[in-house]
């Protein structure tokens, strides 16, 4: 996943975003009779010291978080669908198979890769890890990627099968000079969340391009692959002689849910945690 890769994008510091900051800034400076720039400097240090880390570690894919924000190097989720049901054995590597079947027959991603994500919270005793399932689409022609998380859990002899899938942008050159160039402002806002690790400044700068056929192409990205994943768990499923006329009946209402609206909650699919698409990512739980 490269962050800086804004495919047909001009990623670029606009002008007019300069010399406004430089306008304000000197003005500031005369005002304090200098005193401006020792705010001014500490503190754009310091945001661009926690930038710099934020995007390093999405970049060597460091897959750890603190108690939230497990998928945040991803992006936004904006898809995220769950199916429960009752089976005395565990049948995830048959649903996996399948799944990974179908996208490799029905879209351009190859295969779904183990990744381990890793909760560093400090009060656990000891860190814990789950593995999750992931496939990477193709960019869009703006540097929007699109991923897949596939995971399943059980309870018992009941089996959730989850899936999420997550539109990611690129670094926003002028985001970022914004966020340095204006921290005198906003640091004093953000900082005590950063700490606390429910936010991250990656999600501040990282951009979904703003654009109509932006916006078309992600759509058929998202839905293209949550239609094969469901269409895939629903064939794994009766291959294991589980009842699926439920989940049949609710499939064009679920598949067919505006991406940029609301959350709904259907029989046993959960469709939730969707955002709107085609503004500036922010990280979100999931």
């Amino acid at each position: 996943m490269d962050l800086l890769d804004s495919h047909n994008v001009n990623n670029r510091v606009k002008k007019r975003t300069v010399a406004t900051a430089v306008l304000v800034h000197l003005y500031l400076t005369v005002i304090t009779l200098g005193f401006w720039l020792i705010p001014l400097s500490l503190f754009s240090l310091i945001t661009a010291a926690l930038l710099r880390n934020d995007i390093d570690e999405a970049i060597s894919s460091a897959n750890s978080f603190n108690k939230a924000l497990p998928f945040k190097y991803f992006g936004q989720v904006t898809t995220h669908i769950q199916h429960i049901f009752h089976h005395p054995i565990k049948i995830e590597d048959d649903l996996f198979a399948t799944v990974e079947a179908e996208l490799k027959t029905k879209t351009p991603i190859a295969a779904l890769e183990p990744i381990v994500i890793t909760d560093k919270d400090k009060e656990l005793r000891s860190f814990e890890e789950r593995t999750f399932l992931k496939g990477e689409a193709t960019s869009t022609q703006r540097g929007t990627t699109i991923t897949l998380i596939v995971n399943q859990s059980s309870f018992g002899a009941m089996r959730s099968f989850e899936w999420r899938v997550i539109v990611g942008g690129y670094v926003d050159n002028d985001a970022k000079f914004k966020l340095i160039a204006y921290s005198p402002f906003t640091l004093l806002f953000w900082i005590a969340p950063y700490l606390r690790h429910e936010t991250n400044l990656l999600s501040r700068v990282r951009t979904v391009y703003s654009s109509a056929y932006n916006d078309i192409d992600i759509s058929t990205l998202v839905r293209s692959i949550s239609e094969t994943v469901f269409d895939a768990m629903v064939v794994a499923l009766e291959k294991n002689g589980i009842g699926t006329s439920d989940l049949k009946a609710q499939k064009l209402q679920s598949m067919n849910i505006n991406i940029s609206g609301g959350k709904v909650n259907m029989g046993n699919v959960v469709q939730g945690a969707m955002n709107k698409i085609g503004a500036a990512v922010k990280g979100a739980k999931a």
